[in-house]
């Protein structure tokens, strides 16, 4: 995959899991089939890293520099941007008097891989009633909104749309430590020790069957996934909210 994204120095690349839509006689895909959005994270990241040892060894002149831009957990997929067309500086801001602020904001990149709609459409009237005129993807580009950028505690949803769970069901952990271990529970409330205790206790033993964090394994419906990264084994788990 990193060998065709560097061939074609495409502009972007959005990484999605498949969606289960029900049981087909065309195929035998299931539910195990489906990725978890951590794992989507992962392959995604790994794709990155491969793309970054070409660039190391062909060049930045033939492979083109790609960084994690956007994900959208509830659609399970990532965006992988290139740095060069949509990872730009801010521009300064003015204050009151209308003086330029120059501030550590000002030389701060953003990702802006959000269309404006309006200048398109305006670029392509001008492009069909001018036909030597020519507009590309840089030409139309918008700032990605914080709660859409990769790493975003929103994780892609919108805070202005009301999030529904399927069957009453909500995340299981609301918080977590650094190392993945879960502080708070579905209602947002803190978890009391001895829980603490017991959920620390699967990390070590995930951390362990991992040999010091490399990989770790998860039991989905029957059969064992491989979940690289250990800190990630509670995020994505759900329970039925109570008296639903």
């Amino acid at each position: 995959y990193a060998d065709l994204v560097a061939l074609g120095k495409v502009s972007l690349v959005e990484v999605k899991g498949v969606t289960f839509c029900g049981k087909s006689d065309a195929s035998n895909l299931n539910m195990s089939n489906t990725p978890w959005h951590h794992e989507v994270v992962q392959f995604t990241a790994r794709l990155k890293e491969e793309l970054d040892k070409l660039r190391a060894i062909r060049g930045e002149a033939r492979v083109p520099r790609y960084g994690l831009a956007c994900e959208h957990r509830h659609s399970c997929s990532v965006l992988l941007a290139r740095e060069d067309q949509f990872l730009l500086a801010t521009e300064n801001e003015t204050d009151a008097a209308g003086e330029e602020k120059k501030s550590a904001a000002a030389s701060e990149r953003r990702w802006h891989t959000w269309i404006d709609y309006e200048k398109f459409h305006a670029l392509a009237m001008r492009r069909h009633a001018e036909p030597g005129f020519q507009f590309g993807v840089m030409d139309y580009t918008a700032e990605a909104p914080a709660w859409s950028v990769f790493g975003a505690e929103e994780e892609g949803f919108d805070p202005t749309d009301r999030r529904f769970f399927r069957k009453s069901k909500v995340p299981m952990y609301t918080k977590f430590r650094e190392d993945g271990v879960p502080t708070h529970d579905w209602e947002g409330k803190a978890l009391e020790e001895e829980e603490m205790r017991r959920l620390v206790k699967q990390m070590e033993e995930a951390v362990r069957e991992a040999g010091g964090g490399d990989e770790a394994s998860e039991v989905r419906k029957r059969e064992e996934v491989q979940v690289i990264d250990p800190k990630l084994m509670f995020r994505g788990l759900t329970v039925v909210k109570k008296g639903a």
